[in-house]
């Protein structure tokens, strides 16, 4: 019989190992749900085609160390190992929490001497980090998060496939939606239809169902029908194993204003001069200051500190904003621009579109048109 495999969709082990060469680690354990995924393969994700073992992490945690010569060991439930092969070298199991903490403090023993270095993340736990503590002497633990964010940042044509098909998972169900929007439909009705959809057309997980009426708070459901002269928004993002789309498309009940029309038309064509210089070579701050420019001249205020950010297995990677403005496009990372203003009315206006960095320049990974729909009933 042919043995299940559960392999790494983007991660470059030369890399890694020269990244951590640089910053003089000698070694690297990674506790989050994602990065343990993206090394080993391990379904970690509330994504996963089963999300148990994310939801049983709190008493079957999972960890995975990488040392200086890119040797991987994946430290995980043994239910979760049997029959499977993951993309590591070495796979140490357990039975129950106790004996996971063992079973690292095992494997951390080479670390334990004055000269080690060892990588972690900020979101490890306080358990965790009391048992490095424990077995690492002095000072010897260092924050790798820019590193695995400057890691993840070059995406393989693997990934980059699962976030185009992430974007197509929303750009059918947006469609989809457009058609059953109707005056006086319940947000939670769509919301779920959204979520519906997107699992329908493909998706792993949902991300987001960004869903409002008018100027209503979108960050959570509220229970309120689509009235009369209201913006709708549709802001939603899928998951396709374990990568992230985020696309924003409007629609208006009843005639669009000239305003809002003006404003949506005068933010996407912002967004298109931004993305017209993207190219490899070109700084986070250059588009950002262009961007900048841009709102000046339109004298709008912008409504977010950034004009977009990187994505991929998180939906908001490295924000491109003043703070990254010595980052530089590569070829094959993956971004949202997105730009947004207040309109004198109240609502928020804007539009969010996703580019993957090209040898020569950029390719455009969404297609759905941006103009402002009537509903139609």
């Amino acid at each position: 019989m042919t043995q299940v495999s559960f392999l790494p969709a983007g991660l470059d082990k030369n890399r890694l190992v020269t990244l951590m060469q640089q910053r003089g680690l000698h070694g690297l354990l990674l506790t989050s749900p994602e990065h343990v995924f993206y090394v080993t393969g391990f379904p970690a994700l509330f994504s996963s085609g089963n999300p148990i073992l994310y939801g049983l992490r709190n008493v079957l945690p999972f960890f995975a160390l990488v040392d200086a010569n890119g040797q991987i060991t994946l430290l995980c439930w043994g239910g979760a190992a049997t029959d499977v092969q993951y993309g590591a070298d070495i796979v140490r199991t357990y039975s129950d929490i106790n004996a996971a903490y063992r079973t690292l403090s095992e494997v951390l023993q080479p670390y334990a001497h004055a000269g080690a270095r060892l990588g972690i993340e900020s979101s490890a736990s306080f358990a965790v980090y009391t048992l490095l503590r424990d077995v690492l002497p002095g000072d010897n633990l260092l924050l790798a998060d820019e590193l695995l964010l400057q890691l993840r940042a070059l995406k393989s044509p693997e990934e980059v496939a699962r976030l185009e098909r992430s974007i197509n998972v929303v750009e059918k169900t947006v469609s989809e939606l457009i058609d059953m929007v109707h005056i006086g439909i319940q947000r939670p009705v769509l919301m779920q239809a959204a979520k519906v959809g997107m699992l329908k057309h493909g998706a792993s997980g949902i991300s987001h169902v960004t869903i409002s009426f008018g100027a209503s708070n979108p960050e959570v459901e509220i229970d309120e029908p689509l009235l009369p002269n209201k913006l709708v928004t549709l802001d939603l993002g899928a998951i396709v194993d374990g990568y992230y789309s985020d696309n924003r498309r409007l629609m208006y009940t009843g005639a669009i204003p000239a305003g809002i029309s003006a404003l949506h038309q005068t933010l996407c064509g912002m967004i298109d001069q931004v993305a017209a210089i993207l190219a490899p070579g070109v700084s986070f701050g250059e588009a950002y200051q262009l961007a900048m420019r841009l709102y000046e001249q339109a004298r709008l205020k912008p409504f977010i500190p950034n004009i977009g950010h990187t994505i991929g297995m998180q939906v908001e990677e490295q924000w491109i904003y003043e703070g990254n403005s010595a980052l530089v496009f590569q070829p094959r990372m993956v971004l949202n621009l997105e730009m947004y203003a207040l309109c004198e009315t109240g609502e928020l206006i804007g539009d969010e579109e996703t580019y993957v960095i090209t040898e020569t320049g950029y390719r455009q990974l969404t297609h759905l048109p941006t103009a402002i729909r009537a509903v139609q009933r």
